[in-house]
Parts: structure tokens; sequence; C-alpha cells
């Protein structure tokens, strides 16, 4: 199978490696009588490795998800028992075992079923096991370095010190970590990253399911009826053009359906966004977006397209990280192209499978700037004839970036991105 580093990349920043690699620097970083020989700390990074590699590739299998979730546990399992100190009943053991099983059995959940409730469900107790997983690492740390401390003053003895790390003195020695006054700021703490994560959650499952609803009532393909412009006429609109950057390479590293899974997730936001600001989607190619703005003579139309783009690029994070928690490669980047300029607007189509459609010189022009984006290294570039149909206010949000020959142009004109 083929590997991405990108993807290997995302993986080691979700849920499944993150505390494993705090939990294995962590037992680089504190000498004790048990601590892992160097040896063994490389058998360890190893095992997570592979198990990071084994996701990035496997990981939107349910099943798959939550089986490698168990490799660097039992790497870690493997590597005590050679060095002959495995005890079944250690903190460290079971910590291991226990978040792998608990990160494993919600990510392949939030995968194997998209209902709203269980999407919630999953989102939620991710976020809160983090952080229950990040106060027991701060507490197994504390412990770890206060008894290697008392076994190096000699004050307690190798099976003391075993005693102390075994799970039945968990909650003694939990109570005692909590209850002191020292701790009361890293309490706090915690709880304030509790609060951040569920927050981002909720943003993030909110904006997939507005991007579900949308597709699921298959909105696009049968738009509320609106007026319609007079057809069959030269109109000047806004004309907005968008494109996924490296398209080809994105879509080469999934199946067909998860594709198309993921580009009915694209179309639907863009939809969303240009709904919300009065446009219309007027065509869909592969990853290419069309979108028209003013088509009933909107003295606002660069406002509002201008203001839909810059709404799709501020949710794009959000599908990313829908992406991501379904195990699916994220959007590279979107191009966006805007210009102003007629068109001619008619119902095109087959007898019965007609719909509005659009062309003229305006949206190969648009189409142009979205290509240009990668010259300029820019998310969005506007034409001259759209920045002076924009307000001041919104004017000064922009930065003029060169010149530029457009189609059917004798001379160079502006061309603008944001600042």
């Amino acid at each position: 199978m083929q590997f991405f580093a990108k993807r290997f990349v995302e993986e080691f920043l979700l849920y499944s490696s993150q505390f494993i690699v705090f939990f294995v620097v962590m037992l680089a970083l504190i000498p004790s009588a048990d601590a892992l020989p160097p040896s063994g700390l490389l058998i360890m990074c190893a095992f997570v490795l592979m198990q990071i590699a084994l996701l990035s590739i496997q990981g939107h299998a349910p099943l798959l998800r939550f089986l490698y979730s168990f490799i660097t546990p039992a790497g870690y399992a493997l590597v005590r028992s050679l060095g002959g100190a495995f005890i079944l009943t250690d903190m460290g053991n079971l910590f291991l075992w226990g978040a792998a099983f608990y990160v494993g059995l919600f990510q392949a959940l939030s995968i194997a079923i998209r209902g709203r409730l269980v999407q919630g469900l999953s989102e939620t107790m991710l976020a809160l096991g983090s952080v229950i997983v990040f106060v027991f690492l701060f507490y197994y740390l504390d412990l770890r370095v206060s008894l290697s401390a008392s076994l190096a003053r000699s004050d307690l003895t190798l099976a003391g010190f075993r005693k102390a790390l075994d799970i039945r003195a968990f909650p003694r020695s939990f109570l005692s970590f909590v209850s002191s006054p020292q701790h009361a700021f890293f309490a706090f703490g915690a709880a304030i990253f509790a609060g951040l994560l569920l927050a981002n959650r909720v943003r993030v499952l909110s904006l997939r399911n507005r991007i579900a609803g949308l597709f699921g009532e298959n909105r696009l393909a049968s738009p509320v009826p609106r007026p319609r412009p007079a057809l069959g006429e030269e109109i000047q609109v806004i004309v907005l053009s968008a494109d996924i950057l490296d398209f080809t390479g994105f879509a080469s590293r999934l199946t067909a359906s998860r594709a198309i899974d993921v580009l009915n997730r694209y179309y639907s936001l863009w939809g969303l966004v240009a709904e919300r600001h009065h446009g219309e989607i007027v065509g869909i190619t592969g990853d290419s977006v069309l979108a028209i703005f003013g088509l009933l003579g909107s003295k606002d139309a660069a406002e509002e397209a201008v203001a839909a783009a810059a709404d799709f690029l501020a949710a794009l994070p959000g599908l990313q990280d829908d992406l991501r928690a379904a195990s699916l490669p994220a959007l590279g980047g979107v191009s966006i192209g805007i210009h102003s300029g007629r068109i001619v607007a008619g119902d095109l189509g087959l007898p019965g499978q007609r719909r509005i459609g659009v062309f003229g010189d305006a949206v190969s022009v648009a189409s142009r700037l979205d290509s240009l984006c990668r010259e300029f290294k820019q998310d969005l570039l506007i034409s001259h004839p759209v920045f002076r149909q924009l307000g001041l206010e919104t004017q000064v949000g922009f930065a003029r970036l060169g010149e530029v020959l457009l189609r059917n142009g004798v001379e160079p004109v502006p061309v603008y991105g944001f600042k």
C-alpha cells in the first residue's frame, strides 16, 4: 500500500497516538530503577511509528482502527517482558491498554455510525477522554518523580517502588494528588482545556451536521424555488469559480466511493454559503464549482460574492476536521476567482433535465483568476471590476498583487487578494 507522509502527520496529531508519544517521552526523561533501556525506548518508538503508519493507510476501516490502537500497548508489554519487569497490574501498562481501548472504540464508532446522536456522543467522549488522560499523565509523572527521588535516597526499596506503581495503590495516591493545593491551578487549567476541546468539537460537529443535512436533502439537485432572471439574455453578474488544489493527487489516495463522499461534502458547503449570500450554484464539474451572484440584479452582488468566498474559507478548517475525523485526507486547499462581467443565462440540458446554465467571457475570466491563485499563492483573487464595486470597508481588506492579461484583453489589469 502507498504511504503518504502528509496523512502520517495528520494521524500523528489525532487522539490515537499523541498520548502514547507523551508517555514514551515521559519514560525516557524520568530516571528510575525500572526505567526502559535505550534499546527498549527505540523498540517502543518503532511500535508507535508502525501504529501511526497503519492507521494512516487503513484507519478509515472501523475494525482496523480499533485493532491498530493496541499496537503500541502490545509493544510496551513486549519490551517489559523481555526485560523481565512486566507487571500486569502496573499503572503504566493498564493506562496504555485502557487509553487505547477508549480512544479506539469511540473513533471506530464515529466512523462506523453516521447518526448525529452517535457522532455527538463519540466526539464528546473523545474530548472528555483526552482531558482524563491528560490528568492521569500529569499524576503519573508526579508520582514517578517523587518515587524515584525516594528510591535514590534509599527511603524506598525497589519492591516498594513497584508496589506504589501498582493499580491497587491508585485510589489512595490519586486522592492525595488531587487534594494537594499545589495542583489546584493545574485542575483549573485542565477544566479550561476540556472546555476548549468541547467547544471545538461542537463547532466541527455543527458544521458536519449542516453539511450532512444539506446533502441529505439533495438541495443542490433540487434547489428551493426562487425568482428567476430573464433567461436567454445577456446580464451583468458576479461570477465565482472555485477548485480544490491538487485534486487529482488527493483523489488518488481514496477509493472512488470515498472520493465521491468528500466531493459531495465539498459541494454541500459551497451550496450552504452560496445560498446564505444570495448566490446560485450553476455548475459543478469534478472539483470545480461555478456560482453566480446578482442574477436578479442585486446592487450588492460583489459584496455577497466576496462574503461567500470568505465564509467558505472560514468554514474550510471545520470541513477538514470532519474529514480527518472520518480518517480521510484533509483537503490541501481551495482556490477561488471572482470576476464581474456579462454572461448569457439559460435553461440548458436535455428535454426534461434542464436547469439554469451560464456561459460567456466572464465565466472564463473567473476560471482564469481561480487558476492564477496558485501562481500568486493566494486562496482568493478578485478582478479590478469586482474590486471597484466593493465598499471601502471591504476594499481595505484587499491588496493589489499585480497585473495580468485576462481573456480577450489587450492590456494587463490589476488583480487583488486578501491582505
